[in-house]
């Protein structure tokens, strides 16, 4: 047998690749089909109620879509069952687009209280806080966002936004 034949051999004993029906979905999604990736979830959470990985694509296809009320309802399912700090700066961001700010800020705060070191957070909780007038709050989440692992073009705005507070 020589190389060919046996590469040929090779090829046909290996198994497709399992996509599931949420891989499919998640592709529509990331290709900006949103209104059809929509239309799949509702479908598939209809068989598949318990099963989260729907909700929190979802919930995220809801958010690129401008329907935060039930991205934020779709958060909250989540974290009923997994509290993790990436689901509550995404249910921040969702509050805060849905023009809940005071809730956005105590979303963002679960989500420093699970991980301290969670930068966007504290950006936005200093953005949050500046544009609600509460500057020695800005500060004190601008100045912990300075000591996190961010590139220095960010540290550089932050240091101008921090000395425009404290002026």
């Amino acid at each position: 047998m020589d190389g060919q034949e046996n590469k040929q051999n090779k090829q046909q004993q290996m198994p497709a690749p399992v996509v599931s029906k949420l891989d499919l979905i998640r592709e529509l999604a990331q290709n900006c089909k949103y209104d059809d990736a929509l239309e799949q979830l509702e479908l598939l959470q209809e068989e598949e109620p318990e099963n989260y990985e729907i909700s929190y694509e979802l919930a995220r296809v809801y958010f690129e879509l401008g329907d935060y009320e039930s991205a934020v309802s779709n958060y909250e399912i989540l974290l009923e069952h997994h509290q993790s700090p990436i689901m509550y700066y995404n249910l921040g961001m969702a509050l805060e687009a849905n023009d809940e700010v005071d809730k956005a800020i105590g979303a963002y705060l679960k989500c420093l209280a699970l991980n301290e070191k969670f930068a966007l957070a504290c950006k936005k909780l200093g953005m949050l806080y500046m544009a609600r007038g509460d500057f020695d709050d800005a500060i004190e989440y601008f100045s912990d966002y300075l000591k996190l692992d961010v590139p220095e073009c960010e540290k550089e705005v932050i240091q101008d936004v921090l000395e425009r507070l404290k002026g």
